[in-house]
């Protein structure tokens, strides 16, 4: 069996390293943890029509992103709306 010999510099560059990939890997979690949808998804998702959906960004009922004429929606947006609108027992349905 052969034996390899680290430097402590060389053992550190090499931690220093695994801590950087580390970060990146913490960040791209947490956008797992909140993930961006396309109009597409959204419609899908929510079972409504684009026109409802535009009307819900005109009225700023949920919020967005606009790219290039693009609009992208993150979960957390979508269930924050949904929270906003929920109905309460016998509170009786309000039209938007």
């Amino acid at each position: 069996m052969k034996r390899i010999i680290v430097l402590p510099e060389e053992l550190q560059e090499v931690v220093d390293r695994l801590e950087k990939i580390e970060k990146v890997m913490k960040k791209e979690q947490k956008q797992v943890d909140d993930p961006i949808l396309g109009t597409e998804d959204v419609l899908n998702l929510l079972k409504v029509s684009r026109r409802s959906l535009q009307s819900w960004r005109d009225q700023a009922l949920i919020e967005f992103s606009a790219i290039k004429g693009k609009f992208y929606y993150r979960l957390s947006a979508i269930n924050r709306m949904l929270d906003n609108h929920l109905q309460k027992e016998g509170g009786g349905y309000e039209a938007n």
